[in-house]
């Protein structure tokens, strides 16, 4: 196809509003432009396409049959090859609580990798320092307090690499951690916490700038104490992010979030493991092992949920499904995540941004461009 490619689609989801047709030409590595109409002589025409940005997912565990804290190089390659299939474009490779070594020696694998597919961004360091109370899925032999010295200390070792830590802030030195981590351009997030109302606002008045998976590992919602639920739902600038697999969150709970909330302040995240796209079977999150039958999500031997097998077009597909607008949904799967990570060249489909885009037919990623690159061609 060249260093030209010209898409055209039933439906482009533009910056401003939804084009019926519309096309997008892009040159190298950029978008060059977006239109109305069906142009003559397009590369692909998708009649019955929604063309969009390319989506980006701020919680990834693994794929693939690979979970990122003990993967191969040759393994990350695979999970990207696969998260493009998803129509994911951008991505943070999260790490669960680990002893500190294990955790340095996975960024390292994510740091180094190559090749085509989704676009690792960063890291997501989803723990260690969380609240043993709210452990999920993590090992509680390795959560340590917030204000435990090797945890600044490792993201100082690991350095531009992190860009999402997720932290207990009512354990001991949360509030201060939440201040450093912003401070040093690292957005904090809230989550696997037993935080109170009022310690959770004060995490976000302390420059927390996220709420990781809302409504799961938290205290949850009561009429005499909201918890962190509460303070998240309320006004602010905070995104938060969540897991659209009807699992972890029911449709209502949902819609109330969206609604509450709007399409700027949510962000639809996978919370994907090893599971994702591999057959049913046994896999690994972290140090546990958990069971991921046809059509289930996996867990624990004590059932508790251990990650998802939710893919990024499955997620923007079943909010659509439970009444969010196409525009919305999009946004929160490309515009929003990408904005909380101050990605400026990407999650529109706008003239002089990087070309990542995806085509989804039927809810499913059909075509996939990261960087003017064809990662994903279903036909």
């Amino acid at each position: 196809m060249g260093s030209r490619l010209v898409l055209a689609a039933g439906v482009v989801v533009a910056p401003d509003r939804n084009l019926v047709p519309g096309y997008v030409v892009v040159e190298g590595e950029l978008i060059a432009e977006v239109g109305e109409g069906t142009p003559r002589g397009a590369d692909r025409e998708f009649r019955h396409g929604v063309l969009a940005p390319g989506l980006v997912d701020l919680q990834v565990n693994g794929a693939a049959g690979a979970d990122f804290l003990s993967c191969t190089p040759e393994q990350f390659a695979a999970a990207r090859r696969y998260l493009a299939s998803t129509g994911t474009t951008s991505f943070l490779p999260t790490l669960i609580t680990a002893p500190v070594e294990v955790a340095r020696a996975a960024a390292r694998v994510v740091a180094s990798g190559a090749g085509a597919g989704a676009q690792p961004v960063g890291v997501h360091l989803e723990g260690p320092a969380l609240s043993p109370n709210r452990a999920g899925a993590h090992d509680p032999r390795w959560i340590v307090a917030p204000g435990d010295p090797r945890v600044r200390q490792l993201v100082a070792d690991l350095g531009d690499l992190v860009r999402v830590v997720t932290l207990a802030p009512e354990q001991p030195g949360g509030l201060e951690l939440v201040g450093w981590l912003a401070s040093a351009g690292v957005v904090a997030s809230v989550g696997h916490s037993d935080a109170t109302y009022q310690q959770a606002r004060q995490a976000f008045e302390a420059g927390a700038g996220m709420v990781t998976h809302l409504f799961n590992a938290m205290r949850g919602l009561h009429h005499r104490e909201p918890g962190v639920v509460g303070a998240a739902l309320e006004e602010g600038s905070w995104v938060c992010g969540l897991v659209a697999d009807g699992v972890h969150v029911h449709p209502a709970a949902f819609r109330l979030a969206y609604r509450v909330l709007g399409p700027e302040r949510v962000a639809l995240v996978t919370d994907a493991m090893a599971a994702a796209g591999a057959p049913p079977g046994r896999y690994r999150l972290g140090g546990a092992v958990a069971t991921a039958p046809a059509g289930e999500a996996p867990r624990l031997a004590d059932g508790t949920l251990a990650g998802s097998v939710l893919r990024m077009d499955e997620a923007v597909r079943n909010a659509i499904r439970w009444g969010v607008p196409l525009r919305d949904a999009v946004r929160m799967a490309s515009t929003t995540p990408a904005r909380v990570l101050g990605l400026e060249d990407r999650g529109l489909l706008r003239p002089g941004l990087r070309a990542d885009l995806c085509v989804l037919v039927e809810g499913r990623a059909a075509f996939t461009v990261v960087a003017g690159e064809v990662v994903w061609d279903r036909v």
